[in-house]
């Protein structure tokens, strides 16, 4: 049997029978895991409302077969970015991030860029802050991570992966993705965008999250409804 300690974003949980947990977790190490949690529901020693998506935690985790399920032993908090849950609409465009890394990396597969990515824009957004641009730029990162990089150099034009049209964005929504992705986090946190833009570029970047999707994802669908976009157009 072995034992392993490792930080990790919830990405997923789901109760099992009376007091257990079954978690899909992100971790920097070994990609994504799939675990149980026994007692989870239980024991507030061992798993101190931890185990919820969006919480980044510090895990331990005891394999006994290859192939096996994995058990978590305890995890511990480090930061349950508690802002995202009091905006719905912040709340949804948090969620396209997870759904799209836990659609995408397949079990056991480390990816730590795809990890930091999303560990740092978690941690940006909240409900005070101008959330927006750091969330285009870390689904816009998180994609390349996972194979399908976006060309926005184009003059007037993005090109994007797959089947994607490259004339779908403007070229204002071009130059600022183009822009905005060259900025640190501290500088995006402070970036103001117009309303008229962030819808142009939220129906690009759902419409991609779709287009490399073997599937249609349920976040997508949920923001899509949310701010009233037909993404069949």
């Amino acid at each position: 049997m072995n034992r392993i300690t490792t930080d990790a974003i919830i990405l997923h949980s789901i109760d099992f029978l009376e007091s257990d947990k079954i978690v899909c977790a992100l971790t920097k190490e070994k990609g994504i895991v799939h675990a149980i949690a026994k007692g989870a529901k239980r024991s507030k020693r061992r798993f101190p409302g931890t185990l919820e998506p969006f919480c980044e935690v510090s895990m331990e985790i005891f394999v006994k077969r290859e192939g096996d399920l994995l058990r978590i032993e305890s995890a511990q908090l480090i930061d349950a970015h508690l802002g995202i849950r009091e905006d719905l609409e912040l709340l949804a465009h948090a969620s396209v991030l997870l759904e799209l890394v836990k659609e995408h990396l397949g079990p056991m597969d480390p990816s730590p860029a795809t990890y930091d990515h999303l560990r740092s824009a978690l941690k940006a957004m909240e409900p005070d802050r101008q959330w927006f641009s750091v969330w285009a730029v870390a689904l816009m990162n998180i994609l390349s991570s996972l194979g399908y990089g976006i060309d926005l150099a184009r003059t007037g034009k993005a090109g994007a992966p797959r089947s994607v049209p490259a004339n779908m964005l403007s070229r204002e929504a071009a130059t600022f993705l183009l822009n905005a992705s060259r900025l640190d986090g501290e500088v995006l946190q402070r970036l103001s965008v117009k309303a008229s833009l962030k819808r142009e570029i939220t129906s690009f970047l759902l419409a991609v999250c779709n287009k490399v999707s073997e599937k249609r994802l349920k976040t997508v669908s949920f923001l899509a409804k949310l701010l009233d976009f037909d993404l069949n157009q």
